[in-house]
């Protein structure tokens, strides 16, 4: 089993397979902004409305931030990897230059932290794997069996209760592949991070949607989950920069049925907003925190 494993790695991990997934991903993602770009055209932003609450948003949405760190720093800690930088000057700069197409600054950017690349490239690689994984994978249970339930309060509570199943059976999974790969998994020590993660970015989806649709709260607690799972299943096209049009394609493909155009574009437009403008305020702040100490 170690030796497909390995080998399959293998094959993943040669330059011409990436820069054909790369390619692949690229395609898929200008598709995809094309569609949103078609939908976009159609709106009219003196329909965008900014309210208080969009502030709580961003301040959440740096927790969530935080919280992304805190995972990453604990996956190198626990690797024992050399750091010729900060941690929280490298996860910033890495988070900043997802913006970059084609998935090259994040993981580049990723990789300079070690010290000694020869001995720690293979570590950080499996790290980024299950980072970038990690939520389609929790989030896997649910589309393939929620639709045995009728009412979006049995969704909602599902949704949860599969989330923390399948984070404490990936866990045991994880523990025997790193032990083969010889490594520690991203999921090892982190367990409730991740989980606190997945919430807070459902708390943050809930927030901006609340001050735009005027519904229930289960029904804009089932929105904000099928965003949130829109946004964890764009983070597998690595091409594309911070998921940009792949994500907003899957959300359309989910949620046409449940919102409005205009409702949906404004969310849209103002999710994105809550994401740039909090990561460039956390690379900023992660900046003043480093020059003070």
């Amino acid at each position: 089993m170690s030796k497909k494993l390995k080998s399959l790695l293998k094959k993943l991990e040669s330059e011409k397979n990436q820069k054909n997934i790369k390619k692949l991903n690229f395609g898929l993602s200008f598709l995809a902004v094309y569609f949103v770009a078609r939908l976009y055209g159609e709106f009219n932003l003196s329909s965008l409305k900014i309210t208080n609450r969009f502030i709580l948003a961003l301040i959440m949405q740096l927790v969530f931030l935080f919280l992304l760190y805190i995972i990453w720093r604990n996956f190198l800690i626990n690797n024992n990897i050399e750091t010729n930088t900060s941690y929280l000057e490298n996860w910033c700069q890495a988070n900043i230059n997802k913006y970059i197409p084609g998935g090259i600054g994040l993981s580049i950017t990723r990789f300079s932290v070690a010290k000694n690349l020869s001995k720690d490239s293979k570590k950080i690689f499996f790290g980024l794997m299950e980072d970038q994984l990690k939520g389609a994978i929790l989030v896997f249970p649910f589309l393939i069996s929620s639709f045995i339930f009728t009412s979006k309060l049995q969704k909602n509570y599902f949704y949860f209760i599969s989330v923390a199943l399948t984070l404490y059976v990936i866990s045991k999974i994880s523990y025997r592949y790193s032990k083969i790969l010889n490594f520690k998994s991203l999921f090892s020590k982190n367990l409730t991070f991740i989980f606190l993660n997945n919430i807070m970015q459902i708390i943050v989806n809930f927030t901006v949607l609340s001050t735009l649709l005027d519904s229930t709260n289960i029904e804009l607690i089932y929105i904000s989950i099928l965003y949130c799972i829109s946004a964890a299943l764009s983070l597998i096209f690595i091409g594309s920069p911070a998921g940009l049009g792949i994500r907003e394609l899957i959300f359309y493909s989910y949620s046409s049925d449940l919102l409005t155009n205009e409702v949906m574009l404004s969310y849209l437009i103002l999710v994105r907003i809550v994401f740039v403008v909090t990561d460039i305020s956390f690379y900023l702040l992660s900046k003043i925190l480093i020059k003070i100490r």
